[in-house]
């Protein structure tokens, strides 16, 4: 049976809870190589994922903060996505950056004031689905793609913060909240995920995060899974944080409600105009925690469901537009989510006002950020030139080193500047013995990628005899044209060829 989550503490201090539900069982797109995949595929073609993935699958530029019961940052499918505090020293008994917070390495617990950000698993208070709340959101925000393990998140390159302000068995206050968004600002989030929900509204939480939509954080929160009981319409009962912007003339806050597969309104999901945007929120499986010792065998599994879960597709999708459009504000972002999401409202005929602006579409989203980028190409002889196998930038009249290309030597440079003129993209045709190939470099001199250019065909006796880089387009396309001469007629043909670069370089 499905039954909703609703564990309440009998303290006093409790004002938010989470809102999920968990179904106990037996348990030309990018297609991940991970084992449960197949789970997951239903969920992530809904929202267009595969095609997003074409475009990009994210970038360690990028973090985000959960706000909830903690992660297993030592979860296999996890742990090289979690963000590292580059200010802090591990273990060494100090609080190197000054923040108050000894060995914050990778976040921090405020409900018992630790470092220890790994969910508890050993109080007889603690409730199960709480304790894998965390590590379930983080897992559809940021499990890693493509690596043969479990399944994936929307982001398969992220840096996942886990901020611990909602305790083991599900109860916790503002006060924590506002703590965790804190912690989150003043470390350079870009997305803040709030799977949570309370019936009071707080003036200080509505001001930290509107002061995080201010610094360009995209703050995204939970609708609630009230309608069973009569109180999910929250045009007449206001839940919060998903409530807080609902007077203002801005949409800063972005609520998320769920449907399920058939872009159906979910029968436990509230709706109403604090609601923004649609996402599958029932039959989902991600990473969960684990600890065999207590009890907690399952590296992955489900299906979980509630708005809960609806919530980081929202955010991961956030992640990946950020990756692509690293310029852009939370407006932005926000917007562009919007705009591109699905039109649902012939499936929900009985909800003609309350299904916001539809569900969310990631692959146009993706598509329409790139098409909104301005790229200007170049040829950089006035920022970089090459000799031999080595590029040199040039910088106030002073030649320095800028990266090598190994045992290749090179042709001819390219370059491609974006977003607002801030990063350079370069590119290197060089050739090694009788091939081609491209190199990809970021605007910090590390060749990250090679690709090699298809020209010479040896069983045709066709060789290359001249080859230049043409343009790069608005998806970062390398266009390449080439002459070839059929060795024993002498015939030459001009080619045309694409070297496929989506997305932008991290600046690792």
């Amino acid at each position: 049976m499905f039954r909703l989550y609703y564990n309440l503490a009998k303290k006093s201090t409790l004002i938010v809870f989470l809102g999920l539900f968990l179904f106990s069982t037996v348990v030309e797109a990018k297609i991940p190589n991970d084992p449960d995949y197949s789970k997951q595929q239903k969920i992530w073609q809904q929202i267009g994922a595969e095609k997003a993935w074409d475009y990009t699958t994210g970038s360690n530029q990028v973090t985000v903060a959960i706000v909830d019961t903690g992660a297993d940052i030592w979860h296999g499918d996890l742990k090289n996505n979690i963000w590292t505090n580059p200010y802090e020293i591990s273990d060494n008994g100090y609080d190197d950056d000054g923040n108050g917070l000894v060995d914050d390495v990778h976040g921090w617990n405020f409900i018992e004031n630790s470092n220890d950000i790994r969910t508890s698993v050993f109080d007889n208070t603690d409730d199960p689905d709480a304790i894998n709340h965390g590590t379930v959101i983080a897992g559809l925000i940021g499990a890693v793609g493509d690596n043969g393990q479990d399944g994936v998140g929307l982001s398969w390159k992220v840096k996942i913060m886990p901020l611990r302000a909602i305790a083991s068995d599900g109860s916790g206050s503002y006060v924590q909240v506002i703590e965790a968004v804190r912690y989150a600002i003043d470390n350079g989030a870009d997305v803040i995920s709030l799977s949570m929900v309370g019936f009071n509204d707080d003036i200080s939480l509505k001001k930290i995060l509107r002061e995080a939509y201010d610094a360009g954080i995209v703050v995204v929160a939970a609708a609630g899974n009230d309608q069973r009981s009569g109180n999910g319409n929250l045009n007449n009962i206001r839940h919060y944080p998903i409530c807080m912007d609902v007077d203002s003339a801005e949409n800063w806050i972005l609520g998320v409600s769920s449907v399920d597969e058939n872009d159906q309104l979910s029968k436990f999901s509230n709706y109403g105009n604090c609601v923004d945007l649609f996402a599958p929120g029932q039959n989902i499986f991600s990473t969960q925690r684990y600890s065999p010792v207590y009890g907690y065998n399952k590296e992955f599994d489900g299906p979980w469901k509630g708005t809960s879960f609806s919530v980081p597709l929202v955010a991961g999708a956030a992640a990946l537009i950020k990756s692509l459009r690293p310029d852009w504000s939370a407006k932005d972002i926000i917007n562009n989510l919007l705009k591109n999401s699905d039109d649902i409202q012939s499936k929900n005929l009985d909800f003609p006002n309350d299904v916001g602006f539809g569900r969310l579409n990631i692959g146009r989203a993706a598509e329409s950020a790139l098409d909104g980028s301005q790229i200007t190409y170049f040829l950089p002889k006035e920022k970089y030139y090459f000799k031999g196998n080595v590029i040199f930038t040039k910088h106030d009249e002073i030649n320095y080193f800028f990266a090598d290309t190994g045992d290749a030597s090179i042709i001819t440079l390219a370059a491609a500047r974006s977003f607002n003129n801030k990063l350079d993209e370069v590119y290197s045709l060089t050739k090694r013995n009788n091939y081609y190939y491209v190199q990809f470099f970021t605007e910090q001199g590390h060749r990250w990628m090679e690709k090699a250019v298809p020209t010479t065909d040896y069983s045709t006796k066709k060789i290359p005899t001249g080859i230049k880089i043409v343009t790069i387009d608005s998806q970062r396309k390398v266009q390449l044209e080439f002459t070839e001469k059929l060795v024993k007629k002498g015939k030459k043909t001009t080619n045309k060829i694409t070297i496929k670069q989506y997305g932008w370089l991290d600046q690792n």
